[in-house]
């Protein structure tokens, strides 16, 4: 051993040696903390459980249907409700936009499969018709009695159980976005739109761009600015959610963790429980969205004053989320037309 070598045993490691095993120990105690955390989050968050059979009560009589039979032969043939078996591992949630002045703005059906590790976000244009206490309504309407009123229409309308509801006052989107510096999105439309009533101006050229938290919630809101009215908004609504949430989940982010949480609190209504939530989440780790995710509306056309719904249509729609081990037969289904 050389004399050198000999002085450098004696003094011990070099300091960039040290400070590499010190930079080792503190990425590897790191690293464990994670694992650990995240067996906790799995441990002490297990995958909720839905009911595994979903009755279906009968088809109710319209406006114009004839009396029910009160005597004779055919009085005691009662409507058999159907009974589905649901598929373990997919769960639902209805996610609600409401404006300040009241009322569901926005409708969306979120359904995630946590076996295939897909997720489809189907939108509920807010003046399909449903039939509701023996009189045509439109289903944005039925929040007048709580996301609770909206979730059983929504379930009498498709025939799918609704795990739980998200109530998201829409200038929530325009906190968060400013919270991470803005998003990227590609407008699809001139917006133009001004409402005094509501303190509403909307103004945003169309192409590629960075948002604010304003121009957000404009594209959010913005209704008359499609032909098509409120299917051209859910399109662009759809979009713009999956580009929000790509652009928020990034570690750049995590300092902003504390700020988004208050965001939620203050915006934001849900009978989830914290343990679904942190289960999600955890599942959500790792998804490529692109292509996980699918989204769609509820098809049908306009005739004044309703979005009266394809049947065949939807039904396919109801079918290709594979919420059932069966088959959804039509019946399962309250599509009505005035």
């Amino acid at each position: 051993m050389s004399t050198s070598a000999k002085r450098q045993a004696r003094r011990g490691p070099s300091p960039l040696v040290r400070l590499a095993k010190t930079l080792y120990f503190v990425l590897f105690g790191l690293s464990l903390v994670v694992v650990i955390g995240f067996a906790a989050l799995k441990l002490f968050a297990p995958e909720p459980t839905g009911d595994e059979q979903v009755t279906i009560p009968p088809q109710p009589a319209g406006p114009s249907a004839p009396p029910a039979v009160t005597d004779g032969p055919d009085a005691s043939a009662e409507p058999t409700p159907l009974v589905l078996t649901r598929r373990k591992g997919v769960h639902t949630c209805l996610l609600l936009g409401v404006a300040d002045m009241g009322g569901s703005d926005t409708i969306m059906l979120g359904v995630f499969d946590t076996n295939a590790k897909t997720a489809s976000l189907i939108s509920i244009p807010r003046d399909t018709v449903i039939l509701q206490d023996g009189k045509y309504r439109k289903i944005n309407s039925t929040y007048a009695g709580g996301p609770e009123a909206v979730v059983s229409a929504v379930h009498e309308l498709l025939g799918v159980p609704v795990d739980s509801y998200v109530s998201v006052n829409l200038k929530a989107f325009s906190s968060i976005v400013d919270q991470i510096g803005g998003v990227w999105f590609d407008v699809p439309v001139r917006m133009d739109y001004k409402d005094p009533l509501q303190d509403l101006v909307i103004d945003i050229q169309p192409g590629y761009q960075l948002l604010d938290g304003k121009k957000a919630e404009g594209v959010m809101r913005c209704r008359n600015c499609y032909p098509s009215a409120d299917i051209g908004r859910a399109a662009t609504q759809r979009a713009f959610l999956t580009a929000l949430v790509k652009q928020t989940i990034t570690l750049s982010n995590v300092a902003n963790v504390t700020s988004l949480i208050n965001t939620f609190i203050q915006y934001v209504d849900t009978d989830m429980p914290l343990s679904d939530m942190v289960f999600f989440a955890t599942q959500a780790i790792g998804m490529d969205l692109d292509a996980a995710l699918t989204a769609s509306s509820l098809e049908g056309e306009w005739i004044s004053p309703y979005w009266q719904l394809d049947d065949e249509a939807v039904l396919a729609l109801v079918n290709s989320l594979d919420i059932y081990e069966e088959a959804v037969p039509a019946q399962a289904l309250r599509i009505v037309h005035p």
